[in-house]
């Protein structure tokens, strides 16, 4: 194993449920069997007296440690669950296994597994948050068009997080212009459960490849700015 840190890090782990979806499963019942939380995620990174991570997590990661880690994982991690979330955006045509295969490798290279920076006043953005380190930790909104949808909203205070208390963040939005120009209208819920996990010592980074696995919290302060659109 390799010591990562040099200095004492704040770790927030963040957990992600958030997906795009089709105007068909507006309803909530035709969706819910396949966006509901899994009790146990598997992950590239664990953290308890230490923080550990495997090498193919840390090679893949983004931004240069100073101070502060943030370990993100997301509940779709799966094939079947790939499927679903092609399903839920209507874009499930068709039964070629193979590019379906080859899809999905590149749908978890781009998962963000492993975020690195620093803890300052007003500069880390994790998702679709800011974080700013203070008296508080304390958790802004970071609105934009493509991730989080229209209604805009402002980038206020969310949250204040602390040690073992975890955060589950609902918001939606909807979406009706693609890079390319207007499209069909793409609904966004982002459902999110953040805790900080306090700071640590100790971070390694593993020679190999290891799968850890995490459990969801299911006791959770709720922050539900959830708007129901048409």
């Amino acid at each position: 194993m390799i010591k990562l840190n040099e200095k004492p890090c704040h770790v927030i782990q963040v957990f992600s449920c958030s997906y795009e979806y089709d105007k068909k499963f507006r309803e909530y019942g035709s969706r819910k069997d396949y966006v509901k939380w899994k009790d146990e995620l598997s992950s590239g990174t664990t953290v308890g007296e230490e923080v550990v991570i495997n090498r193919d997590c840390y090679e893949n990661r983004e931004g240069v440690l100073r101070d502060l880690i943030v370990l993100v994982d997301n509940n779709f991690n799966t094939y079947e669950d790939y499927l679903n979330l092609l399903k839920l955006n209507d874009q499930l045509h068709g039964d070629n296994t193979t590019q379906l295969e080859q899809s999905y490798k590149i749908y978890l290279r781009q998962q963000k597994g492993l975020l690195l920076g620093a803890a300052k006043p007003w500069a880390q953005g994790v998702e679709i948050f800011k974080l700013r380190f203070g008296g508080a930790i304390e958790l802004f909104l970071n609105w934009d068009y493509w991730n989080v949808g229209e209604p805009k909203r402002q980038n206020y205070k969310i949250a204040e997080l602390k040690e073992g208390v975890p955060v589950n963040i609902l918001i939606d939005g909807k979406r009706d212009f693609s890079l390319s120009g207007r499209r069909k209208r793409v609904y966004i819920e982002n459902n999110y459960i953040i805790e900080y996990k306090g700071i640590h010592d100790q971070v390694w980074v593993l020679d190999d490849h290891k799968v850890f696995t995490k459990k969801v919290p299911n006791k959770c302060k709720e922050v539900n700015l959830l708007k129901h659109l048409k």
